[in-house]
């Protein structure tokens, strides 16, 4: 008796769960666009990590290469802006919820510390545990790394996690902003643009860490005060408020996306200047910034109009895969490349099997493809393998549930 209840009671979850999978997915706002995005920007996340300055200076690679960093930056701010739409609330106090931490510590921080285990083992081992290879922002290992987001073994592409990890705690607060009437939004937008100008501003004249002379300790400590500044989301808050603002209307043409034209259009000129007569603001750091920004978000409205939303095959499921895996591809290729620059100094023109310093392009080419082949698989099947493991640990928490509380699960 007792196990035909039990059966039962197994039968109605599973039923519920096929349930909310179903109404969850008719649900769903998911736009393939995005999916697409994500994965063109992850194979030029490698590229950019492979292929040298030297050749890609005569590229033109403003303004198709780089554009990565900053798609991704408008694309967390939209996906999160439609995320917080569905749940139609408002208040911060129902935005920052325990569930919306738990998912992102699932998302994000999980995988993170498994990589910062896995970054300081590798980073010793190939090193005969020497501590003095562990450095990225300061000498040697040290706490702040993990504080910072930083892995200790040093790769290519690590300063992005912090922006990752400080956006978790900024963008219900960003999306507050943005949820209001016409105006307050605008005037969200417009704050994300001063926010971001005046941390540049203040960084040139108040905060120059290239004025102490090096190396000593208090150079040390403004550098890892300085690089504690400028990864942080809001040194690059206008490509996450423009994300956001799209979620409410992604059409190229809607009358609250005409500014961008203007925008694209100052976008498209410094980026022409600045990659063919090297021109820079002097008070600019970096090389993703609200002068770059719009380009990449023009780009963006533009895939979202002429994407398909939901289209179906074989081609699809790749690229939706990748897409699902972008963040631990990234995870993957920062510990690939910290192996690779460990062996033969450089991440620049080299694979895991050479380096080609003097830059043949089709050597050059040659291993980003081998670097596309080796990191992009691999980053897969931790994120597929991670996923596996979570539902295996939900069913497993579920039927201890039924098997403890027979009453109450009925």
């Amino acid at each position: 008796m007792y196990t035909i209840t039990f059966l039962k009671m197994i039968t109605i979850q599973m039923n519920e769960i096929e349930e909310n999978k179903i109404h969850t997915h008719e649900k769903n706002n998911h736009y393939f666009a995005i999916d697409l995005l994500k994965a063109l920007m992850i194979f030029l996340v490698v590229f950019d990590h492979t292929y040298p300055w030297k050749l890609k200076n005569s590229m033109g690679v403003q303004l198709w290469e780089r554009i990565s960093i900053p798609i991704f930056l408008v694309l967390m701010g939209f996906n999160m802006g439609l995320s917080f739409k569905k749940t139609g609330e408002t208040s911060l106090k129902k935005l920052y919820t325990r569930l919306y931490f738990k998912k992102k510590f699932w998302r994000y921080i999980f995988p993170f510390l498994v990589a910062y285990l896995l970054s300081t083992f590798i980073g010793l081992a190939i090193n005969d545990f020497d501590t003095d290879v562990l450095d990225q922002y300061q000498r040697e290992w040290s706490f702040p790394h993990l504080f910072l987001g930083i892995l200790p073994f040093w790769g290519p592409g690590n300063w992005f996690l912090p922006v990752i990890f400080w956006s978790i705690l900024i963008m219900p607060l960003l999306y507050k902003g943005f949820s209001g009437k016409p105006k307050w939004r605008i005037i969200t937008l417009i704050l994300c643009f001063v926010i971001e100008i005046a941390l540049h501003l203040t960084v040139f004249f108040v905060f120059d860490p290239l004025n102490v002379p090096t190396p000593s300790p208090e150079h040390d400590t403004l550098i890892f005060y300085y690089n504690f500044i400028t990864t942080s989301p809001f040194f690059m808050l206008s490509g996450l408020g423009l994300g956001i603002w799209f979620s409410k209307n992604h059409d190229i043409f809607a009358k609250q996306n005409i500014f961008m034209w203007t925008l694209f259009g100052v976008s498209f000129f410094y980026l022409i200047i600045s990659q063919f007569l090297s021109f820079r603001f002097a008070f600019i750091f970096g090389d993703y910034h609200l002068f770059v920004f719009p380009y990449s978000a023009f780009l963006f409205l533009i895939a979202m109009k002429l994407i398909p939303k939901n289209p179906s095959n074989l081609f699809v499921k790749g690229i939706k895969l990748i897409s699902k895996s972008t963040y631990h591809i990234l995870l993957t290729q920062i510990i690939y490349f910290a192996i690779v620059i460990n062996i033969w100094g450089d991440h620049y023109g080299a694979s895991i099997f050479g380096i080609n310093p003097l830059y043949n392009p089709f050597v050059v080419f040659l291993y980003v493809f081998i670097n596309w082949v080796i990191c992009i698989p691999i980053g897969i099947l931790w994120w597929y393998g991670e996923t596996k493991l979570r539902e295996y640990r939900l069913k497993r928490k579920s039927l201890k549930f039924f098997f403890f509380n027979p009453k109450s699960s009925i």
